[in-house]
């Protein structure tokens, strides 16, 4: 009974946070990260080169660029938990209609449309939406929980995939990774989503007020009013530090997007198996869940941009072993000890876009600003293709991301403190 008890006096931020984690983790896991896995197979049954196979990854980020504006301000204006339960079908269906595709065509219609939809309104999009109503004094570690989502999703869907593939074939795999998809986005978003708190949930004065000092309770408030505050996008167009950050980010994540897909295949062009190569990606993946935890922990106590110069040079490190083509003991040390930083992006990224334009616009915010990343790594995935299909190996394009993540840090170093807008 006191069991019981405890669990209904759990703040429902913390639930809905479990529930938007798994959400993230299956959004991310079977796009992103399973992507490399199936490269090899399909570009042997449908004949492509490299490049060709990675427009699948330019596809998702082309509609991406697309669907996440509308995605983020559906989400500002709607009942979150429906437009996640809508996106959960979206996702799933488009997953198993594209392990029936008799040409690429059919396949990047699929990508491009259905499943981004999907993919933003369950995904980092969605989820991020969600949590960041429910906290405040502890959103940076909030936040940096929700990224970890990336990485288990990563750690999980990548030998899980490899295994089907192997066992089954690539049709029947996606096919079943659909399904998966679809009974998780929908029982999540039916059970336990929730849109924003009311205020009378047990923990919401500790989390958003915190202090019985009415003084307290009247700065707090005021805190509130100004974080509360609606952005137009022509407020954002015009502010400086949505350009350095759209675009700081954007080199970032599009290198490492660029790296996600091209490290399994970069693996077994160094002569590993697929399961070697999925294995390797999969522990850099799961290294990173302690990256994400110390950025979020610190999210709240420390400069943002500092962390995001710690995450920067881990990235550099860890691509920097990549073009040496190290023996497998060396990838495993890189992969097990600088992918512990690397996993720093995404609440890094989350919470700059609370601390510089507050909660009430969040999902506007980012839908708006992946108009302007999601190309960057467009660009970076073609062009990696490219110059494998050129070079015969990744190393020269593993150079070019090194530049990208130094043009990114000196961008985010440049961010200025938010002002209060009138």
């Amino acid at each position: 009974m006191k069991m019981f008890e405890r669990v209904l006096s759990i703040y429902t931020g913390w639930k809905v946070l479990s529930a938007a984690f798994i959400c993230a983790a299956m959004a991310l896991g079977f796009t992103v990260y399973v992507f490399g896995v199936f490269v090899v197979p399909v570009s042997a049954e449908f004949g492509l080169s490299r490049a060709a196979a990675n427009n699948g990854m330019i596809a998702l980020q082309l509609g991406a660029v697309v669907m996440s504006p509308l995605v983020g301000r559906l989400m500002d204006k709607f009942s979150a938990r429906h437009i996640m339960m809508l996106g959960g079908v979206s996702f799933g269906g488009a997953l198993m209609l594209t392990s029936r595709a008799q040409s690429p065509e059919f396949m990047l219609f699929m990508l491009t449309v259905p499943l981004t939809f999907g993919y933003a309104a369950c995904g980092v999009l969605g989820a991020n939406t969600v949590v960041v109503r429910w906290f405040s004094k502890r959103r940076g570690r909030a936040l940096g929980i929700l990224a970890l989502s990336t990485s288990v999703g990563g750690m999980v869907s990548q030998p899980l995939t490899a295994l089907l593939i192997e066992a089954f074939g690539w049709r029947t795999a996606l096919f079943q990774i659909g399904l998966i998809a679809t009974v998780g986005f929908l029982s999540m978003a039916i059970f336990v989503i929730r849109n924003s708190p009311a205020g009378n949930e047990p923990g919401y004065q500790k989390e958003f007020i915190g202090s019985d000092s009415s003084t307290e309770q009247g700065n707090t408030a005021e805190h509130a009013v100004l974080q509360e505050r609606p952005w137009t996008y022509k407020e954002l167009f015009c502010n400086r530090n949505f350009w350095l950050l759209s675009i700081g980010i954007g080199l970032m994540q599009a290198s490492d997007q660029t790296l996600l897909a091209s490290q399994v295949p970069h693996f077994q062009d160094l002569g590993f198996t697929i399961e070697t190569a999925a294995l390797l990606a999969s522990i850099k993946t799961f290294s990173a869940i302690g990256g994400k935890i110390i950025v979020g922990y610190f999210a709240d106590k420390v400069d943002l941009r500092w962390l995001f110069l710690f995450v920067a040079g881990s990235n550099i490190g860890i691509l920097t072993v990549y073009m040496m083509q190290p023996s497998f003991e060396l990838l495993l040390c890189t992969v097990a000890l600088l992918g512990v930083a690397v996993g720093g992006v995404f609440p890094v990224w989350t919470t700059l876009i609370s601390w510089l334009f507050g909660p009430r616009s969040f999902g506007t915010v980012m839908g708006v600003m992946m108009i302007i990343t999601n190309p960057l790594a467009i660009v970076a995935l073609r062009a990696s293709g490219v110059i494998h299909d050129t070079y015969g190996s990744y190393t020269p394009a593993f150079g070019g991301l090194i530049a990208m993540v130094v043009t990114a840090t000196i961008l985010i170093m440049m961010l200025k403190p938010p002002e209060s807008r009138e």
